[in-house]
């Protein structure tokens, strides 16, 4: 019988939001490494996953700084600062009990073979991502930890397997920590998607008139719909391919906008205002139908879409969503139809929802003309 000893790393870093921290932050402490480690529920015998953040950094003029190449952290100092970055996430993974035929593959390095492979399959998509996720998302989540990147799952369409464990530091021992090895299923190969736009696409970037619009509404002192910083969250969300947190986003976007739709064309009129309190009490998809016809700016491939999403979003079909039983395109399809018809409701048929991911083109004017003039 073998134990086998895995350790990882996760950095925790976006490149996306204001400020870079390089994990989450602390206030007059920091996790003492594995004395403060917290153990996480594999749901598999003979198996312990632990997760901690180490002291890394030094003091600058009086304060700790964050610095993973250094370890000159004052304790003194700690229970002194509001606050204090804790840096990449580490981990451990021991497994007892393994017979020899389940770790020939490591001891033999047999790189690419497909015992290898499943094994690793066994060890990154079952052992250690569905638990450190969850404390990743809950740091984000509850502990409002925003900043902190979410540790997506390998998807074969980004990469190797081998390159997935290379992007966790991933090393494995059967020596009880002595030695350390790499964990390499097959060769570490990444592939990047080819997110290349269409000439439609790209026109959802800002133009030049765009601009001169912007200029006017800044002069009119435009007041920004509460449902559009929603919208907007839900954008992100699913450029990201975050699909379930993109659909509760817009679904919460969907319903202020029905409301702020409603309001703004009643007005004042108290009669009116009272009178459709009926209203409210009506299923969502009822109203988003109903408002849809009264504005006449939503697309009919829009509104089912969005329909659609809803029913996604409903409590019968959150474990399809949880799951992923709902296909990535089909939710991006149905997901887009909703936000684009929430962004129909707030601002009527002037509005755009671009992607960060379309890469770049390049054409010379008379074709970008003629591109024009194909979608017009």
């Amino acid at each position: 019988m073998f134990t086998l000893l895995f350790k990882f790393s996760i950095y925790l870093q976006r490149q996306d939001v204001m400020r870079n921290y390089h994990g989450p932050l602390f206030h007059r402490w920091l996790p003492d490494g594995l004395n403060d480690a917290i153990i996480l529920d594999t749901t598999t015998p003979n198996t312990e996953l632990k997760v901690w953040f180490e002291r890394r950094g030094f003091v600058n003029h009086g304060m700790i700084e964050f610095d993973i190449s250094r370890r000159e952290i004052d304790p003194t100092i700690i229970p002194t600062q509001a606050a204090l970055e804790a840096g990449p996430l580490y981990g451990s993974l021991e497994i007892q009990e393994l017979i020899e035929e389940e770790v020939a593959a490591l001891l033999n390095n047999s790189i690419g073979a497909q015992s290898y492979i499943e094994f690793g399959d066994k060890i990154v998509n079952k052992l250690i991502h569905p638990p450190v996720s969850r404390f990743i998302n809950t740091l984000r989540t509850k502990y409002g930890q925003y900043w902190i990147r979410e540790l997506e799952k390998w998807d074969s369409r980004d990469g190797s397997l081998g390159a997935y464990c290379n992007f966790l530091s991933l090393q494995w021992s059967l020596d009880n920590g002595v030695t350390w090895s790499d964990f390499m299923p097959d060769e570490p190969i990444r592939i990047m998607p080819a997110r290349r736009g269409s000439s439609k696409s790209f026109r959802n970037y800002l133009t030049m008139q765009d601009w001169e619009e912007l200029a006017q509404l800044s002069k009119e002192k435009y007041e920004l719909p509460l449902a559009s910083f929603f919208l907007s969250r839900a954008q992100q969300l699913l450029d990201e391919e975050n699909y379930r947190y993109a659909l509760i986003e817009g679904i919460t976007a969907l319903e202020l906008a029905i409301s702020e739709t409603i309001k703004s064309r009643l007005q004042t009129d108290e009669v009116l205002l009272k009178e459709i309190q009926r209203f409210w009490t009506m299923p969502i998809k009822t109203q988003v139908i109903i408002t849809a016809t009264l504005t006449g700016t939503i697309s009919p491939e829009n509104l089912s879409h969005s329909l659609e999403a809803i029913d996604i979003s409903n409590n019968t079909r959150n474990k399809a969503l949880h799951e992923g039983a709902v296909p990535g395109e089909v939710m991006r399809s149905h997901i887009m139809g909703l936000l684009n018809t929430i962004a129909g409701l707030l601002f009527s048929s002037n509005f755009k929802l671009p992607s960060a991911r379309l890469g770049n083109r390049r054409m010379s004017i008379e074709n970008w003309e003629k591109e024009l003039e194909k979608h017009e």
